[in-house]
């Protein structure tokens, strides 16, 4: 996915996460979670994945301001499940109201450990900020040779027309595994027609209007105004089955942790909890069926799909892995109204945001604005 032509300003990935680290730093955030944060949030970025990477940074910012989340947060594994609940491959994750980055991290890297001695390993995570695109986690995960399977529960923001307001979260999952001798294979979807973050980013750039099917107004129709459709709420992909989809995140990311009450999204995006709970599955295929007749089973139905596609076939992630290594030569590409909020997010904590290109780059150095 290359950069759009219309975009005036690139930024250097290395100098984006390098800025974007001391930004997190500046609100309270030790510099190992600061900097995982940030790399996660460009690596969204350089995905092509815009909505959900470097354009959330000052939404986390105000949430850090607000105490929302807490900046020093320490995730830790519960320990009362005791050695039965570990043996059955069930583990618990108190995010302790971290930044989702560090949170989720934790958590599968905890699974990933556990899932080298045994074939399956599931972890429902709680207390966790918002965790953005999901795809970053278990394409990491995929590429360390495991399958991987991520939900997260949101605050409602979704419901049908007519709809007295929103009824149950867009609630987005993901899930990666690895393939022989190339990209991971990597899906990630929310149960809405488009992210909420779409709509956002329709209102932040100044376009006036949005397809009808993405949302409907406070008054439960579909609207074409992106301001009346973050008052009201998010169309599900498919009409009922994308509730139904929802619903499975809702049992998985808050019904098996014992979770009643609903994600705190207040002072932010609707999209954006700042306590929200997630559900991790990792499988380690080396275990569960062996290495070489997992990669054969994978190698035959992929070699059907992408032939049955033709010469322009795709498998979800390959795209956004072609867009990482063309962004990480070019740049990401920052439209005017994220660049300006970037910019004065950088005069905010006394860290000018780096706005030239890769090309015109100082040996060694980083532009200022």
């Amino acid at each position: 996915m290359p950069a759009s032509p219309e975009a005036a300003n690139t930024l250097d990935s290395g100098a984006l996460q390098a800025w974007s680290t001391r930004v997190l730093m500046g609100f309270g955030v030790a510099e190992e979670p600061a900097a995982l944060t940030a790399g996660l949030l460009v690596r969204t970025s350089l995905r092509g994945i815009d909505t959900h990477g470097i354009s959330r940074l000052p939404g986390y910012v105000d949430k850090l301001t607000s105490g929302e989340v807490n900046a020093h947060a320490m995730p830790r594994i519960d320990a009362d499940m005791g050695a039965a609940g570990a043996a059955a491959g069930w583990l618990r994750c108190d995010g302790d109201g971290g930044l989702g980055q560090v949170v989720a991290s934790f958590a599968l890297e905890q699974a990933m450990a556990r899932a080298r001695q045994q074939p399956l390993v599931a972890c429902h995570i709680r207390a966790t900020g918002h965790l953005a695109a999901l795809a970053v986690y278990v394409a990491a995960a995929a590429e360390q040779g495991f399958f991987a399977f991520l939900c997260q529960r949101t605050p409602p923001v979704m419901a049908l027309p007519c709809a007295s307001g929103p009824v149950i979260g867009n609630n987005p999952l993901a899930f990666a595994l690895p393939l022989a001798g190339r990209a991971p294979l990597v899906f990630d979807m929310a149960n809405s027609v488009v992210a909420r973050g779409h709509v956002a980013q329709a209102v932040r750039e100044g376009q006036d209007i949005i397809p009808p099917e993405w949302a409907l107004g406070p008054d439960g129709q579909p609207t074409t105004d992106p301001v009346l459709a973050l008052q009201g709420a998010m169309q599900p992909i498919a009409g009922h089955k994308g509730l139904g989809l929802a619903m499975l995140v809702e049992c998985l990311a808050a019904s098996m942790g014992g979770i009643t009450s609903a994600p705190n999204a207040a002072g932010g995006t609707a999209g954006s909890a700042a306590n929200a709970s997630a559900f991790a599955l990792v499988i380690n295929p080396a275990l569960a069926t062996g290495r070489e007749a997992f990669d054969a089973s994978v190698s035959a139905w992929m070699q059907t799909y992408l032939q049955a596609g033709g010469t322009g076939a795709r498998y979800p992630g390959q795209r956004q892995a072609e867009c990482e290594l063309q962004r990480r030569r070019d740049g990401v590409p920052l439209p005017a109204g994220l660049l300006a909020e970037l910019r004065a997010l950088g005069e905010r904590t006394g860290h000018p945001l780096p706005v030239l290109t890769p090309a015109a780059w100082p040996a060694g150095g980083t532009g200022a604005a």
